[in-house]
């Protein structure tokens, strides 16, 4: 930043010298059509001989420089100053700004700056009304900077002038188009930015894989990204990732702008990109960094009470009340498998997603049941544990007889797998408290991310790791006893509700034979088990018969696992989904939107819908106040409502939006009643 003001302070001294150079030689300026200044030529040229009264019609500055010499972008780089036109015009015209063409990278060892070589035309759009009056005399005064091993301030003043009539193509016109077709537009396709350390990745979906074969980003401000250091284009079939390294420089813009330079063997094309950056306003970002920190301990203590996490955590219970009477360091053996595979499964989460996200994928928080293959095996799993509780059935016991040290290492493990469980069903539960601090999280630093999973999987562990230290604080429930094996049993009917409720969550993402087949396999893991249980034989033929029968039972089941999605039946679907082009023409026609982005494996969201969302009142106000209700569900995988959530800096939902006609959306509370909806409801206008 130094550098630049002092090269700036220079500039503006040699700039001043030079003119009082000219000023003194020339008495005034003389405008024309053509300026002659060192190492280049201007000329205002315009693609139209003859314009009427409220016509539009395009006026254009060509610079004609010297070999080897060359002039600046907008944003020059690390040297330089673009070129300014102050336009002098008659009554009835007004002038657009500058449409600058797409640059030219120009290194100046050990710097690089962008702007044009040779020959450039920057054109403004000219506006005319019923007042103009023919003919017209357009005078521009040019300020630009020439360039070879120094730099040269020039200035000119040229003007032109066009008659009454119909519009016609002048001699310039082919000109004028060219340098108009280089004119960045509109990148539309889908497109995202993330900054992750200290790189930014742009990853767009393409219509065509092969059409952009080399990319380049130039920035509109200074302190975006850094210009010398080189940048990475990966390009697969229908995508691309676009890697650039940051600017040094913190000056905390809020948006990320430039030109996308894109060629291929018909040659370059420039678009325009803007994109929202979230500013962390806070001053002292470390301290920032640990209240968060604490506050995902905290939520990780809160999970525990959640109803998804309950059936997984009775299995712990039943286990310390169990060994309540033994040695504390048996207990504390379970606790600390527990503990491991909970954190364990934190920090693999948390380098996924940090993984993902660097590669350019939009991704958040429970995103494990958006795929279907997880969740139908995740029905398997609570079938199977279901089943075990029901029945005397214990993993291992068909291995022989076990010593009491193998049965404390398989107890081990059977405590390290759960923890790893609990995760994976915790998640949709974690969305009520944990939703904002997780999305912050995902746009932290990558070890910042880290960080803050493990503190979050410290808290979820945390209490069960105090039991197993401390078996005594177990004293208030019953002594070890008969009422523990009719406990076991009873918890078979929780399990079994979580498999039906991710049954219905499969429902939403595959078809109906796909549900039956998964159902078909559920029942065959039920056999399987059974037959487990019923090979109590000393005959070992009979025994390894029955194992075999087992293992193909089991790989029937892996076989018909459902590996993606399917075409699942929508049309009893009554609310509006939602798209970006919905949403913006219904904001164009100022339009009051409810969006609630939701989910079928997301407990709170359908809480909130049962609770207000589908309450009478509600949906009578809704249909009162011509309120558009769109609903984003991301039961499937959705780049697009990932995207969205992003926008607004979650990971994950429930999340709602409520747009007045006007102006920035409102969010609403993650848990709603109907009173809170209503009252935000009646207070929009």
């Amino acid at each position: 930043m130094l550098k630049k003001l002092q090269y700036n302070f220079c500039k503006n001294i040699t700039k001043f010298l030079f003119l009082c150079v000219v000023i003194t030689s020339n008495p005034a300026l003389y405008a024309s059509e053509e300026h002659y200044a060192s190492n280049s030529t201007i000329t205002l040229i315009s693609n139209t001989e003859a314009a009427q009264p409220g016509d539009k019609f395009i006026l254009g500055i060509r610079f004609e420089l010297e070999k080897d010499w060359h002039t600046y972008w907008k944003n020059p780089g690390d040297a330089g100053e673009g070129a300014s036109i102050e336009w002098k015009l008659p009554k009835g015209l007004t002038a657009s700004e500058i449409l600058w063409p797409g640059p030219d990278r120009i290194p100046v060892d050990p710097l690089m700056t962008f702007g044009y070589n040779d020959k450039v035309v920057l054109l403004t759009e000219i506006s005319s009304d019923v007042e103009a009056n023919f003919p017209l005399n357009v005078q521009a005064k040019v300020s630009w900077f020439t360039c070879k091993e120094i730099c040269i301030p020039q200035e000119g003043l040229v003007d032109i002038t066009l008659a009454q009539g119909n519009i016609n193509s002048s001699n310039n016109n082919q000109e004028i188009d060219e340098y108009l077709d280089a004119v960045p537009t509109q990148f539309k396709q889908n497109y995202r930015i993330e900054k992750l350390d200290d790189k930014y990745f742009i990853q767009a979906d393409i219509n065509n894989g092969e059409h952009f074969e080399s990319m380049y980003f130039f920035p509109n401000e200074y302190g975006l990204t850094s210009y010398t250091q080189s940048q990475t284009y990966e390009k697969n079939q229908n995508s691309f990732i676009l890697e650039i390294e940051a600017s040094k420089a913190k000056l905390n813009l809020d948006k990320f702008e430039g030109v996308l330079e894109t060629s291929n063997i018909y040659g370059k094309d420039y678009f325009e990109i803007s994109y929202p950056l979230k500013i962390n306003k806070v001053s002292d970002e470390d301290q920032s960094i640990i209240l968060l920190i604490i506050f995902a301990f905290i939520g990780g203590l809160i999970l525990n009470i959640m109803p998804c996490v309950f059936p997984i955590l009775s299995i712990k219970i039943l286990r310390f009340v169990e060994y309540s009477d033994n040695s504390s360091n048996q207990t504390y053996k379970f606790g600390l498998f527990y503990t491991l595979g909970v954190v364990l499964s934190f920090l693999l989460i948390a380098l996924a997603l940090v993984a993902l996200k660097s590669s350019g994928e939009v991704i958040g928080w429970g995103f494990q049941l958006q795929y279907p293959l997880i969740i139908a095996i995740l029905f398997y799993l609570f079938i199977a544990l279901g089943f075990m509780f029901m029945s005397n059935l214990v993993l291992g016991s068909q291995l022989g007889q076990l010593s009491v040290a193998a049965q404390v290492k398989n107890e081990s493990l059977e405590s390290f797998l759960t923890g790893i469980l609990a995760v994976i069903v915790a998640s949709p539960c974690t969305a009520p408290f944990m939703g904002s601090a997780i999305g912050f999280a995902l746009l932290q630093p990558s070890v910042n991310s880290i960080f803050i999973f493990l503190s979050l999987g410290i808290g979820f562990a945390l209490p069960y790791l105090i039991l197993s230290i401390k078996p005594s604080l177990l004293s208030f429930l019953p002594k070890p006893g008969a009422w523990m094996e009719t406990f076991k049993q009873f918890m078979a009917f929780p399990m079994w509700a979580s498999a039906l409720w991710l049954l219905w969550v499969l429902s939403g993402q595959v078809d109906q034979d796909t549900v039956i087949l998964v159902l078909i396999g559920g029942l065959l893991i039920s056999l399987a088990l059974w037959l487990l249980e019923k090979n109590d034989t000393e005959i070992q033929f009979i025994k390894w018969l029955v194992r075999l029968v087992v293992l193909l039972i089991l790989s029937i089941s892996i076989w018909i696992l459902p590996t993606s999605y399917s075409e699942v039946n929508q049309q009893n679907q009554k609310d509006i989904s939602y798209s970006e082009e919905l949403l913006s023409e219904y904001r164009k026609n100022n339009e009051i939107i409810f969006l609630n982005f939701t989910a079928d494996w997301c407990i709170t969201c359908k809480v909130n819908e049962r609770v207000a969302l589908n309450s009478e009142k509600v949906e009578a106000l809704i249909t009162q106040k011509n309120i558009k209700y769109m609903e984003a569900d991301w039961t499937r995988k959705n780049e697009a409502i990932a995207q969205k959530l992003e926008e607004f800096g979650r990971s994950g939902v429930p999340l709602y939006l409520l747009y007045p006609p006007k102006g920035e959306p409102i969010i609403l509370p993650e848990i709603l009643t109907e009173d809170i909806l209503l009252d935000y409801l009646n207070e929009i206008r």
